[in-house]
């Protein structure tokens, strides 16, 4: 209860509030059943520290005196970075004590979670992490010394502004007896003198409900709190006891709430009581956190004790484990994402060797995009008139076979003619194909070139790609229905929908990618022996689903993702030889797993990231 917000009670004055000598009170900080709280001037050493005084209405010698004492003995005993430090012990002119302690600047865990909370219970998950695990290091220093807190919750937590985590408030906190033997202990045995006293150590507000400290016999706090203390049973208590509230601080930092929930303090310790934790486990599987983070939490919930972790250290470690594996795997990834872009950086070195070897239509394309569009225009002209002149020239052929004897001049300029045709006709497709070719690869390499130089969408980065978008609708454009047109006629939809898509046009993005899908579909049913047109389709329902993705559509998304899925496995199983296929199929199956992530589906998720991550160890094999 050391931290600095401003004063809840402004009538409380420095005037009728005398501080111990040594102290000039500044403002009260903090209020609760046992105490006040006031922000002080050490007027020896010059510095601010806290100073918690008993309230006035506890007298000097009462059994909340002594149990104040207690808590600062205890803690001033406690020398550990994680617990605050106590500097005096001492009594005001009225003989009420006083405790100075270290004061705390910053925020309580409780109000950081509730700031997280608005922006969704994942945010920023690994650095609650981080002050759980140094709240575990504390009560793992004070369960070595055979001390137990007993009242272990968020708001019991102090974060400082330079990242320092105090646990706060031991005022419940219990000393064991490290020789007891538990199995000689009786049922219901009180050994604590002061545990039934009607005291708290927190500020009980009405909004609080159940994250109050509990009155009474039963001690603590019910959202946060082990069957066996919900019950009291007192001299069941121990460090396992403690663990269990550290699971429940971490169900909360994982969840956005603590493991019981009610309408009031009653109704949620009765669930204490009787264990009720299905609707906390039922959050943990659904909160998207790792898995082996879920089962730890799960393990300190334990209904009995010798299922928990042993004590704070364990859970410590537990969760530095934890960590150091995720470190590991993002260690590993990043790795693997560098070795990846080194391989893209000798594929784009080949491209672009290889548009340099383009000889004279690679100098032409240079000269501008158009200039390349008109020149695969007139290719597919001349391709359609070579096919004509070639099929005439086989009837005539076949006219002249039947005349043998009589046309054998006219025969031969026939076949002739058919060579003639034929060599046109393969000259004019390799042309064409160049073409398309290099003029794919430059404009991959222009586009990649525009945006690295400025990766967000500006005026001109936009004007460069509506400039693009035209090129490309001149693919869309052309009229020709044989097979290779409808093909580049469907990449060229294809490209205007990953353009329209980068500008945020998702509609017309939408409408072009359908465009493409319905040409492709209807090449790849009649010719199912060409790869190419499947993989060509597998592509135009990955690119569609991710722009479902986008525009919020994860049912429709899913669907288009499975259809390149099945798409891409048949290809991989037909050409085991193809590593293109087998890497286009660990895209489609990393693709679908960041979906079911995203849709609250984890271990569909985890199934397919397993599938991804197989197929690409092979490929780096």
């Amino acid at each position: 209860m050391t931290s600095t917000p401003s004063p809840q009670n402004n009538s409380v004055s420095v005037a009728v509030t005398p501080g111990p000598p040594g102290y000039e009170l500044l403002d009260e900080v903090g209020r609760g059943g046992m105490g006040v709280v006031w922000r002080v001037r050490d007027l020896r050493l010059d510095r601010e520290v806290a100073l918690k005084m008993l309230r006035k209405d506890a007298a000097a010698d009462s059994s909340a005196a002594t149990r104040f004492r207690s808590e600062a003995r205890l803690t001033g005993q406690l020398q550990h970075p994680g617990i605050p430090a106590v500097h005096e012990l001492g009594t005001v002119a009225d003989g009420r004590p006083f405790l100075a302690m270290k004061l705390v600047k910053g925020q309580t865990l409780a109000d950081l979670l509730q700031d997280r909370d608005r922006q969704g219970a994942g945010a920023d998950r690994g650095r609650f992490l981080a002050i759980f695990e140094q709240v575990c290091h504390a009560l793992g220093y004070a369960h070595a010394h055979h001390v137990i807190h007993r009242d272990l919750k968020p708001s019991n937590v102090m974060v400082g502004a330079f990242g320092e985590v105090q646990v706060m408030d031991w005022g419940l906190a219990k000393v064991l007896d490290p020789n007891r033997d538990p199995s000689r202990d009786r049922e219901g045995a009180e050994d604590d003198p002061l545990a039934t006293v009607g005291l708290t150590t927190e500020i009980d507000t009405p909004e609080r409900g159940g994250s109050a400290t509990r009155t009474g016999s039963v001690l603590g706090t019910p959202a946060y709190m082990p069957p066996e203390q919900a019950g009291g049973e007192i001299r069941r208590l121990d460090a396992r006891s403690d663990v269990f509230g550290l699971g429940a601080v971490l169900c909360e930092i994982l969840t956005g709430r603590p493991p019981y929930r009610g309408p009031d303090s009653n109704a949620i310790r009765l669930q204490a009581v009787r264990w009720d934790t299905a609707d906390a486990f039922a959050r943990l599987d659904v909160c998207g956190a790792e898995p082996d983070l879920i089962a730890l939490c799960k393990r300190c919930l334990a209904f009995k004790q010798e299922d928990r972790p042993a004590d704070g250290t364990a859970v410590a470690q537990a969760v530095a484990a934890i960590r150091q594996a995720a470190e590991e795997r993002a260690r590993r990834a990043e790795l693997e994402r560098a070795e990846a872009l080194v391989r893209a950086a000798e594929q784009a070195k080949r491209r672009r060797l290889a548009v340099l070897l383009g000889s004279a239509i690679a100098a032409v394309l240079l000269a501008g995009l158009a200039v390349s569009l008109w020149q695969m225009e007139r290719a597919l002209r001349a391709e359609a008139q070579a096919t004509a002149n070639a099929e005439e020239a086989e009837r005539n052929a076949v006219a002249a076979r039947a005349e043998r004897d009589a046309k054998e001049q006219e025969r031969q300029r026939a076949e002739a003619a058919l060579a003639a045709e034929t060599r046109a006709r393969a000259a004019e497709r390799q042309a064409r194909d160049q073409a398309m070719t290099a003029l794919r690869l430059m404009t991959d390499e222009m586009v990649e070139h525009q945006l690295a130089r400025n990766p967000t969408l500006t005026e001109a980065n936009k004007e460069f790609l509506r400039k693009v978008i035209k090129h490309f609708e001149g693919f869309a454009a052309i009229t020709a229905n044989d097979a290779d047109s409808r093909a580049i006629r469907a990449e060229g939809y294809a490209r205007v929908g990953k353009m329209r898509h980068r500008l945020g046009e998702l509609k017309e993005a939408e409408a072009a990618y359908r465009d493409a899908l319905k040409l492709q579909q209807q090449l790849a049913d009649e010719f199912p022996t060409r790869p190419d047109y499947r993989q060509e389709l597998a592509s135009s329902h990955n690119n569609l689903g991710v722009l479902l993705r986008d525009t919020g559509r994860p049912q429709e998304a899913e669907a288009a993702f499975h259809d390149a899925l099945t798409l891409r496995k048949q290809l991989a199983a037909e050409f085991p030889t193809r590593p293109d296929y087998r890497q286009e199929l660990a895209a489609s199956h990393n693709n679908l797993g960041n979906l079911l992530r995203d849709t609250g589906r984890p271990r569909e998720a985890e199934a397919a990231y397993r599938d991804a991550l197989t197929l690409q160890k092979q490929l780096a094999a």
